[in-house]
């Protein structure tokens, strides 16, 4: 068979129709937000922010109303919660009802805002946003303060006009092959899939709005959205296990939705949530339609040859890592710059946390070089967020639904995903227990929209 009939089988193979997007979602501050949420930043050194987000007294006040009846429905057993007065409650949990306010408010609404603004306002983070304090005041106002590490601007010259001999396939027959069977194996395996209904190892999109046991939204101007990978059916919690089965636009009421925080402090009594679902980001399928998207690829050919990028190997690195590598050669070699100390400290540090959960982390710390190269990969990796963040500034950048769609598609699958290289700066991609925040997706999104803009200029 001819390169070209290879290339026309494995695309015939995908016929199935691609699921309808739904509209771009808002990834900056709405009106409600800046109402009820205010933003302050002021420098602490020429590397350093202080960021503050204070929060409306109406939201503690509305928050505690509920946390006072949640506790009260899940007191003392024996006793008639009605009898129970409300001072009692307090006097009894109002610790852990200032805690569990606190760490509502930072996981469903800080953090989101935060990015959101961070993105708006085009500071240069080096590091993700730290928290230092939280302060809740007298007036029912709550403050949630911030270390946010910031890198110097980067006078950017005439990259697009660089140039830049990308890294050759190997030219073995047997590599078109195997693209062309997994084309066919992805492509029949969509056929079995239910593409608006939530399956194992899909990803989802959903609204989590507190309500009361008469089912009214709380704090309905202030929603919440979270990413959450469904995993395998018979290992997932029971929060995972209420989605599967339903469909976009589809909304449950539930109590088992609960974001896991590090305060053993916070009570294990959960609110109750009106969940709607937005959208759905099929596991292990492929859609030719979306990957020629995400590359702006025209045809068959380009398809075949983007995806032979994640099968050709040299030297154990794929020719798409070697293109990523031999880009950011070229433009840290005309951008040349250095990166305060601290701030490579502080992401050693981060780098190592992650490193702990790992299996192997023992015998990654046992090498003699080990401290070594992970000051070195800390160096790499801000020189080369910092480059990508000023270009994505510079060119007006922007992230809409459709673009977490792409990248989730190609996350979806494993081969796929040797596509991605920026991931969510603190968050387990495949975390279960923990849904990520829709701002935390969308700052990895933004970086990787950017770099494939960055690759597709120079390459074109």
């Amino acid at each position: 068979m001819s390169d070209t009939n290879i290339i026309s089988a494995g695309i015939e193979a995908h016929t199935q129709q691609d699921c309808e997007l739904p509209p771009s979602l808002a990834v900056a501050p709405t009106p409600h937000q800046h109402e009820l949420l205010k933003f302050h930043s002021a420098p602490l050194s020429s590397h350093l922010l202080k960021i503050t987000v204070e929060v409306s007294p109406t939201v503690q006040q509305t928050l505690r109303e509920q946390s006072l009846e949640l506790f009260r429905a899940n007191s003392l057993d024996g006793f008639d919660r009605n009898l129970l007065p409300i001072t009692y409650i307090h006097e009894l949990y109002g610790g852990e009802i200032k805690n569990k306010i606190k760490y509502y408010v930072l996981h469903h609404l800080v953090i989101d805002f935060i990015m959101q603004e961070v993105m708006a306002r085009k500071i240069n983070l080096a590091n993700y946003p730290r928290l230092a304090t939280i302060d809740m005041r007298p007036d029912d106002s709550i403050v949630y303060h911030f270390d946010v590490s910031v890198a110097d601007p980067i006078e950017l010259k005439e990259w697009k006009h660089f140039s830049f001999k990308s890294p050759k396939r190997k030219k073995y027959k047997d590599l078109d092959k195997q693209v062309v069977s997994f084309m066919e194996n992805r492509g029949n395996h969509a056929k079995k899939q239910q593409l608006n209904i939530v399956e194992p190892n899909d990803w989802v999109l959903f609204d989590a709005t507190m309500v009361t046991s008469g089912r009214k939204p709380v704090l309905p101007e202030l929603p919440s959205s979270f990413w959450i990978y469904t995993g395998q059916q018979h290992v997932t919690g029971h929060f995972v296990s209420e989605l599967f089965n339903k469909s976009a636009e589809n909304s449950f009421t539930t109590n088992s939705f609960g974001l896991r925080n590090q305060d053993s402090r916070i009570e294990n009594r959960q609110y109750n949530f009106m969940v709607t679902i937005r959208a759905i980001v099929k596991g292990s399928h492929f859609s030719v339609d979306t990957f020629k998207g995400t590359f702006k690829l025209k045809n068959k050919v380009e398809i075949h040859n983007k995806l032979m990028e994640i099968f050709s190997y040299r030297n154990d690195i794929s020719q798409r890592r070697a293109i990523i590598e031999e880009m950011f050669h070229l433009l840290l070699s005309k951008h040349r710059f250095e990166v305060p100390k601290h701030l490579v400290l502080r992401r050693q540090e981060d780098i190592v946390q992650s490193l702990v959960a790992q299996p192997d982390y023992h015998v990654y710390k046992s090498h003699d070089n080990f401290s070594e190269y992970i000051e070195m990969l800390a160096e790499k990796q801000l020189k080369e967020e910092v480059l990508v963040d000023q270009i994505a500034y510079n060119e007006g950048m922007k992230v809409e639904f459709r673009d977490a769609y792409q990248y989730l598609h190609l996350f979806s699958n494993k081969k796929l995903s040797e596509f991605i290289y920026f991931r969510p700066t603190t968050e387990s991609m495949h975390d279960l227990e923990n849904p990520i925040n829709v701002s935390t997706l969308a700052q990895a999104v933004w970086r990787e929209k950017t770099l494939n803009f960055i690759i597709h200029t120079l390459t074109k």
